[in-house]
């Protein structure tokens, strides 16, 4: 280094450090142990690229930090999730922290609920029962919720003494209006609807997004195996445990990579007549996977049909069956048909990404069609849809159930309840002695049966089940969310120890920004299959007559209309009628065409753009190349020259 690079450099200099400042830290060829001082008193200076940290004072930036790493420590498993990161790798750890991030958002949930709907209702004083009642629509007779005479089975089943609590609809009486300014039907009916909304919205943008990010990481933009073979090992895994992780994680990275580009390879080789062969197995066995679906889905709305209809028996243990039935018959739906979606993906001729891809695409819609049609079924029984109105025309719905949105709520709440058992009956009794019995005999069964492997894709899904099993009851089941909160805690440390003693992880594994789409893509389509329908029962399903805060009002949702209607003036109301009107929808319709039209065409002008700089980085390899040949071409030309040219010996040096 020669005396002005020396200069410019050292450190020790103030004028001379606060050229280094501007620079970047990486890009300066500066020692180490430089670099380290040099960072030390940037903190303590104050230094920052953002607006804000510049001009926060110096004298705040020890205090700054500090608090971050007070902060650090209060993050809910910070310290697992660093270690599963480290034993397990970015995929493993990116499903725990997508349960950390579920938990979060529904303690914001049990927040909002407590403050603008819980405690609201408590403080005000309540009115007696003087909703103007029909006498058609009440019956005093079955006005009393069931109960299988046992406080320890009605925890299971949302009856007797659990109905009568804040956790259902029906306790939610009609309370005093002080004034004006705050009311509890509306904060009751806008809390959950427009919290799912905003969830919906910013699953939607992240969903997206990501899914822009991954076209530029598609097979014809991927990192060569030759780059990964030369450079992608990271030198800084050092432990022994760690090492052979990543050795095999590297491994079945080019595995995969190579099985891809061999399956590309032999389907360019095709004849049309195994490709319409192709075509016609596919056509097959898709038509199996739909019956095979839609079989499961009729047994579904028959379950769901039985457990309504029943009539209380003597035996209560008989009676939680039949209430149970349909949670039971999904759960062996979502445990049996997966296992038949991978075995009949194997004879499609898929490439083995394709394979992953439509296996989870067909388990997100099994598991989401479910919940349609049990969504369905418990219309057609309770709201008359789709069937006999007979039962429906005196009161707007079925008047065997008094109270319909408390039972909607404790079917939900008996789906999560089972959903949650489910999950603790299959760690003790499945998961944990298969374990035992691997690691202590050695027969050909278990060497068959093998150690059971953490399938990231389906503890994602499960997980998204569970979620929007309470997101669809949050209106009939405030509480929910508190509930689901306590499952999750528990079922974070039970896949821990099914992750970290019971099972291997899977081979497949998928890259972190891909599990962050799945995750935002996943929560996006099981919100909208509860959001429509929850739509559609506030804005024109009857409420019930015996129970809840909107008694008095056809739907739910005429409560807010006849809010604005108090508060606006006649033009806003005007405005707002024509906004809401058949032609205010088609204009928006129109927008969003427009918007569309916009983004795709971005899309595809990106995509030109990425083509367009392939081609100019091709022609500038191509160009070095022609220059690396021409420049030989020269050097051999002037070595050929060279003796030719040569000044001739002297004749007294040969002499």
């Amino acid at each position: 280094m020669n005396e002005k690079s020396a200069e410019t450099w050292t450190i020790g200099d103030k004028s001379r450090m606060t050229r280094v400042r501007c620079d970047d830290l990486r890009g300066n060829p500066v020692p180490m142990d430089d670099k380290r001082r040099l960072r030390t008193l940037r903190q303590c200076d104050g230094y920052n690229a953002g607006f804000w940290a510049q001009k926060r004072p110096s004298c705040v930036w020890p205090a700054w930090n500090k608090g971050e790493q007070v902060l650090s420590t209060f993050k809910l498993w910070e310290k697992s999730l660093v270690a599963i990161r480290v034993r397990f790798g970015s995929s493993i750890s990116s499903y725990f922290s997508f349960l950390r991030f579920l938990l979060l958002l529904n303690v914001a949930s049990i927040i909002l609920t407590t403050g603008l709907v819980l405690l609201p209702t408590m403080v005000r004083n309540k009115i007696g029962h003087n909703q103007s009642y029909i006498a058609p629509c009440v019956n005093s007779s079955v006005l009393q919720s069931r109960s299988l005479q046992s406080p320890l089975l009605d925890v299971f089943t949302g009856e007797g003494f659990m109905a009568d609590t804040f956790l259902f609809y029906g306790h939610y009486t009609d309370v005093m209006e002080q004034d004006d300014s705050f009311s509890v039907r509306l904060s009751y009916l806008l809390t959950p609807f427009v919290f799912l909304l905003i969830c919906s919205l910013v699953f939607l943008q992240c969903s997206v997004k990501g899914i822009t990010q991954r076209r530029v990481r598609s097979r014809h933009y991927r990192t060569s195996i030759s780059s990964k073979v030369f450079s992608g090992w990271d030198f800084c895994v050092r432990e022994s445990v760690r090492s052979t992780l990543k050795q095999k994680s590297f491994s079945d990275d080019i595995k995969s990579d190579l099985a891809e580009e061999y399956w590309h390879y032999r389907a360019a080789q095709h004849s049309l007549q195994e490709r319409a062969r192709l075509i016609v197995l596919r056509l097959f066995l898709n038509g199996i996977i739909l019956g095979l679906m839609g079989g499961s889905f009729y047994v579904i709305y028959l379950a769901t049909g039985e457990s309504q209809d029943y009539q209380e028996s003597g035996h209560p243990f008989l009676s939680l069956l039949t209430q149970y039935l349909v949670p039971i018959v999904i759960s062996l739906v979502r445990l049996i048909l997966p296992y038949f979606f991978m075995i009949l993906v194997k004879f499609e001729g898929r490439s083995p990404s394709a394979e992953i891809t439509l296996t989870l695409i067909r388990c997100v819609f099994l598991r989401l069609g479910t919940l349609v049609i049990f969504l369905f079924s418990l219309g057609q029984k309770i709201m008359c849809l789709g069937g006999s109105k007979a039962p429906c025309e005196n009161c707007g719905y079925n008047t065997r159930f008094q109270c319909w949105e408390t039972s909607v709520g404790q079917e939900f709440y008996k789906l999560s309840m089972f959903h949650f058992l489910q999950s603790v009956v299959q760690f003790l009794f499945l998961q944990f002695p298969r374990s035992f019995l691997f690691s202590r005999y050695h027969c050909r069964f278990m060497r068959w049966l093998g150690k059971e492997k953490f399938l990231l894709s389906q503890n994602v899904l499960d997980t998204v089940y569970g979620q929007t099993v309470v997101w669809g009851g949050m209106f009939y089941a405030p509480l929910l969310p508190l509930l689901n909160l306590i499952f999750l805690f528990i079922t974070f440390y039970i896949k821990k120890y099914f992750l970290y003693h019971l099972c291997d992880v899977s081979p497949k594994l998928f890259r972190e920004s891909t599990l962050k789409i799945l995750f935002h893509f996943v929560l996006f389509l099981g919100l909208m299959t509860v959001y429509f329908p929850l739509s559609y029962l506030l804005t024109n399903a009857r409420p019930s007559h015996s129970c809840g805060l909107f008694t008095d009002y056809r739907t739910p949702w005429e409560a807010v209309q006849n809010r604005i209607s108090s508060i606006l003036p006649p033009v806003a109301l005007t405005v707002l009628s024509y906004f809401t009107s058949d032609i205010g929808a088609y204009c928006l319709l129109l927008i969003l065409c427009l918007v569309l039209t916009c983004y795709v065409s971005r899309v595809r002008q990106n995509e030109l753009d990425v083509e367009q700089l392939k081609d100019h980085l091709s022609n500038q390899i191509a160009d070095k190349a022609f220059l690396v040949r021409r420049l030989r071409k020269e050097e051999e030309e002037e070595a050929l020259q060279s003796p030719r040219t040569a000044s001739p010996i002297p004749s007294h040096v040969t002499d």
